[in-house]
């Protein structure tokens, strides 16, 4: 490659790129169901239910937010956030005790411009993601 000169975009590194974006999501789909878990056992023995609807409200009102600020579809991330919801219930009702989490490390990249669009640098965090049952 040349100085300056930027190799053309080829399709097979853009599918590259979307399928560590994928793996990405489902590592952070666990992490957040995992999340989700704790809260729900915390909730449960603390006030003898699983659900919340002022912090379901609140979760889907946020949600809303950040799809706005991202210009991406409210419908989309609606669904999703409504999805992840339900499946924490599901899996509360469902569990008897959760297994242990290893802890792995995922670099939260945003697209370009999101950064600014959310007004947060990208950051290293640690990710507990339940191992398969």
């Amino acid at each position: 490659m040349i100085a300056g000169h930027l190799e053309p975009e080829s399709l097979t590194r853009v599918r590259h790129e979307i399928e560590c974006v994928d793996r990405s999501i489902v590592l952070l789909l666990a992490a957040r169901l995992d999340a989700a878990q704790r809260a729900i056992r915390l909730r449960a023995a603390r006030k003898g239910r699983v659900t919340d609807p002022d912090q379901e409200r609140r979760v889907l009102l946020r949600s809303h937010k950040w799809a706005h600020e991202l210009g991406l579809p409210q419908k989309l991330v609606d669904n999703l956030f409504r999805s992840l919801l339900e499946e924490g219930k599901t899996r509360f009702q469902l569990s008897e005790s959760p297994p242990e989490s290893p802890v792995v490390t995922v670099l939260l990249a945003a697209p370009a411009g999101a950064a600014r669009a959310l007004g947060r640098e990208t950051q290293l965090q640690l990710v507990p993601v339940p191992t398969s049952r």
